[in-house]
């Protein structure tokens, strides 16, 4: 077999294994996440709770609470989304005193809603200076199936920020069901 023939397999297999990999998006092959089963908002805090086993908070107390999805004000408050109609659950984890910018957003999507398209809307929307004297510089959102997760963090939290978003992607990968 000539040289140019397989540099044109071995690249054609390279991006058949990137695509397969973008696809699976931490996905097992039923299209289900990777994640636990998710069937409350309290079953969302518990994920959150696992997801900052993996970060040092260090002195930040953090508070986590179920979003009431019929309050407009409080879903476009941590979501930047104008109601709570694509959700099934959505909880939030904040800072519970002072003004630190740090956010931490995880919701499940009802059944036919993309869960990417949900996560970019709220990445472009949300406001990263809604605590008015500090901002959240950074940003990170993404989905796995059908949770969508946003993170936000800005001056004395921004490591904090990575972190969590690295914990979500890790879980995500994680929980792979093996069949």
């Amino acid at each position: 077999m000539k040289k140019s023939v397989k540099i044109i397999i071995g690249v054609i297999v390279i991006i058949a294994a990137i695509i397969i990999a973008v696809n699976l998006n931490g996905k097992n092959s039923n299209g289900k996440t990777n994640l636990p089963e998710i069937n409350s908002s309290e079953d969302l805090s518990a994920l959150i709770e696992k997801i900052y086993e993996q970060v040092d908070l260090g002195e930040l107390m953090i508070g986590t609470n179920q979003v009431d999805l019929t309050d407009a004000t409080s879903v476009k408050s941590y979501t930047g989304l104008e109601d709570g109609n694509n959700f099934e659950y959505l909880s939030v984890s904040e800072p519970m005193i002072g003004s630190i910018p740090y956010s931490l957003v995880i919701g499940k999507v009802k059944e036919g809603v993309q869960a990417n398209d949900i996560a970019k809307q709220m990445s472009e929307s949300v406001d990263q200076r809604k605590w008015i004297c500090v901002t959240a510089n950074d940003l990170y959102a993404t989905s796995s199936g059908e949770y969508v997760f946003l993170v936000m963090g800005g001056e004395g939290s921004a490591e904090i920020a990575k972190s969590a978003y690295d914990s979500f992607k890790n879980l995500a990968r994680k929980h792979r069901k093996r069949i």
